[in-house]
């Protein structure tokens, strides 16, 4: 009996020692990953090798991770996994150890196309003053709400009576409607289209048709018509109209509260003197006499400005407690629109001096006139060349950080109130990096900053709604609060982590409690009562749109006019074509052996192909050559090999690993190359 147990014991043992627990976690873009694209993962408490497992059960690709890094916004240590070289469209498990961390991840084309759709499409879930048809709006359709027009002006504005102003955006979870937050998310939205115009001439999302006007342009029209209503016979633009306090959590319908017009400032109307020169440009082949009166509008806001250097909206009136959108330096704004009356009319008296290294937000927008000078050489000369300097110094600083930690492009700093529209916002302007100068490092951490707001984050969270494997749920967002639909509206970015703790307090006044976690990057919960963290925006979903929609745009051949030769690519295709079905990356997990070191890739070589098809071989030549990610470069045959989609058919001549002298390399038709695809002579 002794003998028997004493066995007993040592087999348990042998099995504790040859199976370790393991509690490691991988965060992935739960959206997906482009066949072609780079592709990166974070890993958590791990220990060996990464591998990617299809459908049917065979390790396809096995990766070393890269060393840990620490990141002293979350407090983690975490490894980085580059997996560009999956390049077949699918689902995969990831496992290390054996033990699978998680099943969802997966590779297709188009990749963020619905993503882009649902972004945009959340707009219109936020109209003012109209019902929202179950034909467009689904199951989140209602009744209109605030289908007054009738607004008295508050004795904030200077003046007394009444205005008639309806449509525009709901500007957050609240009902109230901004200029100067309008101008920012605007101005994004404009340039996704004007960047982009033949892209989105075509892309649909199922919203009402505005003539003959793509979704894009109909949508922000719906904003730019409410935006028209706030300016005064003077030229100066009403700073906000919304109730004297905010809402209940009620539908818009159910809103009943008396509408005020509130304000007047500086700020406001150089924001709307900037949109509407923008406006008047773009909406020109569509309606000439509109874009008229974007522009007429425009040309009186700036004066008006001009002459009123100092209405600075510094606080809220005694008797109202909305939104206040607070201003007392508005010479960003009189920049950013002498800069787009300037590019619309030709006309230098327009022409302002200043950029900026910083991203913009709606309390600093010299970052977008930074955009507009850098991408428009003839107009600006030196002060484009100035500008252009301050995105690479910018973008590049962005690129560094995204090595590290999660990888991506955030730092601990970076977590305040809407700390994801940060994140998103610095994708764009790392898009305008790569526009500007075609270097793939820009382009590839663009794609870190959507990954995070995708799921690569230390929540492992999609921060979209109805998007990914995990994603908010209770956003603070009054129509998803009160419709009596279990799912909240889908396509909004939620507000995201940050350490203020600002709504932590007693229930009784809506408040939460204490989530704060003492690491900015996880101080966040999923309540409707957290407003610092769990609200939604209109100026925090623009820059998702735009970062998504730049991504699909470029991916489908697409480049604005302005950047330089290279930009465009091509999506590599994911339906069964002859190129993806005649090459599958199968292999079983005991042929995996360690390629190259300095990438840190394991390929899985045992049953490889020496011949892809066309579409397989450039897009895998794409992602090794030009993309920076460490993969192995150069031409050679051996390279190519190294880099090829594998075919499930063995020719007659396929690479072989061998070992001679103590060396291994890599045989391919009688020639002997290295692990870094260098020939051996």
């Amino acid at each position: 009996m002794f003998v028997k147990n004493y066995a007993l014991k040592l087999v348990a043992l042998a099995a504790i020692v040859a199976t370790p627990a393991i509690a490691a976690t991988a965060y992935i873009n739960q959206i997906g990953y482009r066949p072609g694209d780079f592709k990166e993962l974070a890993l958590v408490d791990a220990n060996g090798n990464v591998d990617f497992v299809n459908s049917a059960g065979q390790v396809v690709l096995s990766v070393t991770p890269k060393a840990a890094s620490f990141w002293d916004a979350s407090g983690q240590n975490v490894q980085l996994v580059d997996f560009s070289k999956l390049s077949e469209a699918g689902k995969y498990s990831i496992k290390v150890n054996g033990s699978v961390l998680r099943s969802d991840l997966v590779v297709k084309s188009q990749t963020y196309e619905e993503i882009v759709k649902a972004s945009v499409k959340w707009f219109y879930y936020q109209r003012a003053s109209m019902a929202l048809e179950e034909q467009y709006a689904g199951k989140w359709a209602r009744a209109a709400g605030h289908t007054n027009p009738t607004a008295e002006l508050h004795n904030s504005t200077g003046a007394s009576g009444t205005i008639n102003s309806s449509k525009g955006w709901y500007d957050a979870g609240d009902y109230g409607r901004y200029i100067v937050n309008s101008g920012i998310t605007t101005y994004t939205l404009l340039s996704l289209y004007e960047h982009f115009p033949a892209y989105f001439k075509t892309l649909k999302w199922n919203i009402p048709a505005e003539g003959s006007l793509p979704d894009l342009l109909a949508e922000i029209k719906y904003n730019l018509d409410w935006m028209l209503t706030m300016q005064a016979a003077d030229g100066g633009v009403y700073h906000k109209l919304t109730s004297l306090g905010f809402p209940g959590d009620v539908m818009p319908a159910q809103d009943n509260s008396k509408l005020y017009v509130i304000g007047k400032s500086t700020a406001g109307t150089f924001d709307f003197a900037a949109i509407m020169a923008m406006a008047s440009r773009i909406y020109k082949p569509f309606d000439a006499t509109y874009a008229s009166k974007c522009l007429e509008a425009a040309k009186k806001a700036f004066a008006w400005g001009q002459q009123n250097p100092s209405r600075n909206y510094l606080a809220n009136p005694s008797d109202v407690s909305t939104g206040a959108y607070e201003n007392d330096n508005p010479n960003d704004e009189k920049i950013l629109a002498g800069t787009e009356l300037f590019i619309t009319t030709g006309d230098a008296s327009y022409k302002q001096s200043g950029s900026s290294e910083y991203v913009s937000y709606w309390g600093d927008v010299t970052g977008l006139a930074t955009y507009e000078k850098a991408t428009h050489q003839t107009q600006f000369g030196g002060d484009a060349n100035e500008a252009k300097q301050k995105i690479l110094g910018t973008a590049d600083n962005f690129v560094n950080r995204a090595e590290k930690g999660f990888g991506v492009v955030m730092a601990k700093d970076d977590f305040v109130w809407g700390s994801n529209s940060t994140a998103a916002n610095q994708g764009v302007w790392l898009l305008h990096a790569y526009y500007l100068t075609g270097e793939q490092k820009y382009y590839k951490a663009a794609v870190k900053a959507l990954d995070y707001l995708l799921g690569k984050n230390p929540l492992d969270m999609s921060f979209v709604t109805g998007y990914g494997t995990k994603s908010p749920k209770m956003p603070h967002h009054r129509p998803s609060t009160s419709d009596n639909v279990e799912e909240p509206v889908p396509g909004m970015l939620v507000g995201g982590p940050q350490p203020g703790g600002e709504d932590v307090g007693s229930k009784a006044e809506w408040k939460c409690d204490d989530y704060r976690t003492g690491q900015a990057a996880t101080a966040y919960t999923d309540q409707r009562c957290s407003y610092a963290t769990n609200e939604v925006a209109i100026n925090w979903n623009a820059p998702l749109a735009y970062l998504a929609g730049a991504l699909e745009a470029i991916n489908a051949g697409y480049a604005p006019e302005f950047a330089v030769a290279g930009v465009a690519k091509q999506d590599v295709p994911a339906s069964s074509s002859s190129a993806q079905s005649s090459s599958s990356s199968i292999a079983s997990s005991s042929s995996a052996v360690n390629v190259s070191s300095s990438s840190s890739v394991t390929e899985l070589v045992g049953n490889s192909s020496s011949a892809t098809s066309p579409a397989a071989s450039s897009s895998s030549a794409a992602s090794s050559s030009s993309n920076g990610s460490g993969h192995v470069e150069g031409s050679s045959s051996a390279t190519e090999a190294l880099h090829a989609p594998v075919q499930a058919k063995m020719p007659k001549y396929e690479p072989r690993l061998r070992f001679d002298d103590q060396k291994l390399f890599v045989e391919k038709n009688g020639k002997r190359f290295d692990l870094k695809g260098h020939r051996i002579k």
